[in-house]
Formats: C-alpha cells, structure tokens, sequence
C-alpha cells in the first residue's frame, strides 16, 4: 500500500481585515453599463471631507474601544487617482499616521488603468501607499468597448506594468460575463493576467443591477448574462490556474452589502459562489492527483479545515464525487494540513 500526499493548491497568505472606505463614483469620468455603486456598496452619497473625517474619527475610536489586531486599509469604489490630488496625498497621509501607531498596517487604493501616473505612484508609496488595484474588468477590447471602459487591453497592460515599475504590490480585477465577451474570453483574461505577475486578484461576475445601463441591455435582449453552475465552473478553472502561479484571489463574487440583493436584476448571484466555486477548484485538483495516483483511492483524508467546502455547498458535488469513485464511506477528517490517498498500489 501507498499513502499519496499533498496540499490544498492555494497558496498560503496570513488572514487579515479590512478597514473599507467606499468613495461610490467619486472620481470615475464616466459611468460603466454595469456600474451601479451606491447600491453594490450600501453607502450613501458624502463628500470627501466628510469621508476623511469619518476615517479620522472612526480609526481611532474603534482602537481604543479595546486591544485589536491592526487591519489594512482600502480605498474601494470610484477612481482614487482621479480624485485632486491634494486629496489623494490627504488620505494617505492619514493612513500613514495610523501606520505608525499600529492601527493599520497596509494601504490599498482601487482606481482605473487609464488614471496611472507613475510620479503620482511613486509620491504616494513614499508616504506611505502599499498597493494598487487596477480595475481591468477584461482584456478584450471588444469587452471594454461594450461596456463604456473607455480604454484599450494596451492601456491595462501598461497600467499593469507602471505599478510594477513603483514597486508597488499590484491587485488586478476581472469582471467576466460583461456585455461583448464571448466564449474563451475569461480564461483568455486570466493568461493576460498570469503573465502580468499580480499579487493578488479579486474576481467579481457581472451582475445586472437596478438603475445600470446593464439592467436596459438586459430587458431589451441585448444582453445575456453568465448562468450561475457555468460561472461556478468558470470561476474553478481559474481559481486553479492563479493559485498554480501562487496568485492570492482575494475575493470571489460581490461583497453582500446591505439592500443588495434587492437590486439584482439578473446575473450569477448566489451567497455561496464562493465557497461553490472552491470547492469545485478542490474537486479539479483531486482529481488530478488521482490521474497521477493511477487509481482510485482506498481511503482519503481530509484537513478538518476544509470540511466545509469538500462536498460542495449542501453536498452539492457529491455526485461528482461518486462518478469517481469517491463516497463518504471512505473519507475521513483530521486535524493536519495535508490531504492524504491511501492507495493499493506502490508508487
């Protein structure tokens, strides 16, 4: 007999929090079909002064309420370095100062890639910025065109690259699903990506929410969004793919903010995409190691951490399980952190 073992295929990073600060469409020179921030978010409109002191305020109260662990802290939503810049140097100045008493211990912003300065970005990492996040959505440019970006897969590429010059960490986001994308399209977004090193990665399916351009493609039949098992498996494919090039994805699927849900229209919505598109990465991966154990297993272990995503959101991969070879009877869970086949056969 043979015992195979082996990881989950992602990679390890530390878990920390968030501190979010949602500036909807501040900035942004345009609205895109499918934008609808104020709803994705649940914020409600502030100007920028009453942001900065709402984080001013805020930050410290929360620490001194009690002894926390520090959080990062990230600007999401509108176009960061579209704002004035004596604003974009007030923010991260401000988060500099939390940085050296301990409350904060990483800064991020999210922006477009036709709003890159490598001066600015050199400025702002000098006082204290750690990452940028670039809002790519997708690399076609029939993609970008549909959906009112209003830039080239040239101007992403290159957006890519000047943060990469700065030395700062680089975040990418896809958007896949969007009007114009076509079959092939998104695993064509995630080689562009893996070719353009980000540390991390946030994926967010395209959603048609009330109020959007999107939301009037839609009802007119002039768009057809991605049906929710053909997203999970989409979604899969690259989670294997990024963590194969320990590439961090950060975030699968929309954050459930409040009033949300309501404002769906249409689109792959589902409040365990995340953890249904893991767990079928998990599935892809097993079965791999299987092809290379040239057998099924006799008995398969599985880290108690990840119990929860083995079988799927509500036993949901069960059966795929089952066409395997692979039944409940023969899987157990225990404290340690490899998976581990027991096999018959000498390897």
């Amino acid at each position: 007999m043979s015992n195979f073992i082996f990881k989950h295929p992602e990679p390890e990073r530390p878990k920390t929090r968030i501190w979010p600060v949602f500036m909807p469409f501040m900035g942004c020179p345009s609205r895109c079909v499918y934008c609808s921030q104020n709803r994705q978010t649940g914020t409600g409109a502030k100007t920028l002064s009453e942001i900065y002191q709402d984080i001013k305020i805020q930050i410290p109260s929360f620490f001194a309420e009690k002894e926390r662990e520090p959080m990062e802290l990230a600007f999401f939503g509108g176009t960061f370095t579209a704002l004035p810049y004596d604003w974009q140097m007030r923010f991260i100045r401000l988060a500099a100062k939390f940085k050296e008493n301990g409350f904060i211990t990483k800064v991020r912003f999210s922006t477009r890639p036709d709003y890159i300065n490598t001066t600015q970005l050199l400025e702002l990492k000098n006082i204290g910025l750690d990452m940028v996040e670039l809002g790519i959505q997708s690399f076609s440019a029939q993609t970008l065109k549909r959906s009112a970006r209003n830039y080239s897969p040239e101007t992403a590429v290159t957006a890519c690259e000047k943060v990469h010059y700065t030395g700062l960490s680089l975040t990418i986001q896809l958007l896949p699903g969007l009007p114009g994308s076509e079959a092939g399209d998104f695993q064509q977004d995630i080689s562009r990506t893996l070719e353009l090193k980000p540390s991390a990665v946030r994926i967010y399916p395209c959603l048609t929410v009330r109020g959007t351009a999107l939301e009037k493609l839609y009802k007119a039949g002039k768009y057809k969004p991605w049906p929710l098992e053909y997203t999970e498996d989409e979604l899969a494919m690259a989670l294997i793919r990024l963590w194969a090039q320990k590439i961090h994805v950060i975030r699968l699927g929309v954050a459930p903010e409040s009033g949300m849900q309501e404002n769906i229209i249409a689109g792959p919505s589902h409040p365990a995409l995340g953890q249904t598109a893991r767990s079928k990465a998990l599935y892809i991966h097993l079965c791999s190691k299987m092809s290379l154990l040239g057998a099924k297993p006799m008995k398969l272990t599985i880290p108690n951490k990840y119990s929860g995503e083995f079988w799927g959101h509500k036993g949901s991969l069960k059966p795929l399980y089952k066409m395997i070879g692979i039944t409940p009877d023969m899987v157990q869970f225990d404290n340690g952190n490899f998976f581990r086949m027991l096999s018959n056969i000498l390897l």
